[in-house]
């Protein structure tokens, strides 16, 4: 699972780079979920640059209709929204603690043992 920015491109663009006026560029964030075996596009969700990573998970897996063992995803999805929601759907999660990552109460055993590492 991993999110890419995406450059959206309007009719104005051309008179940008004609008339060289610098205008806000309009951005949108696409978050992915890939099979690691077939490289198939599992999910796909296509959000506003302002929503962070892991605020798009939990929409990201639940489009999903097969079965996900494991999710591998990099630190910005380390959060307990994240957690809860892979848990909620019972697949192991496979995201590293951020630095300086603490110990959470509750049910995040995995996720404790991983940050003890």
């Amino acid at each position: 699972i991993d999110s890419t920015g995406l450059k959206v491109f309007g009719e104005g663009e051309w008179k940008v780079k004609k008339h060289g006026q610098e205008r806000r560029r309009i951005w949108r964030k696409l978050n992915l979920a890939v099979d690691r075996k077939t490289h198939e596009i599992i999910c796909a969700d296509l959000s506003l640059n302002n929503v962070t990573d892991s605020e798009a998970f939990p929409g990201l897996i639940r489009q999903t209709h097969r079965k996900i063992r494991s999710a591998a995803a990099d630190g910005a999805y380390d959060t307990r929204l994240c957690h809860d929601e892979l848990r909620r759907k019972k697949i192991s999660a496979l995201i590293p603690p951020r630095k300086g990552a603490g110990y959470w109460p509750g049910e995040y055993a995995d996720r404790n043992r991983a940050v003890a590492n």
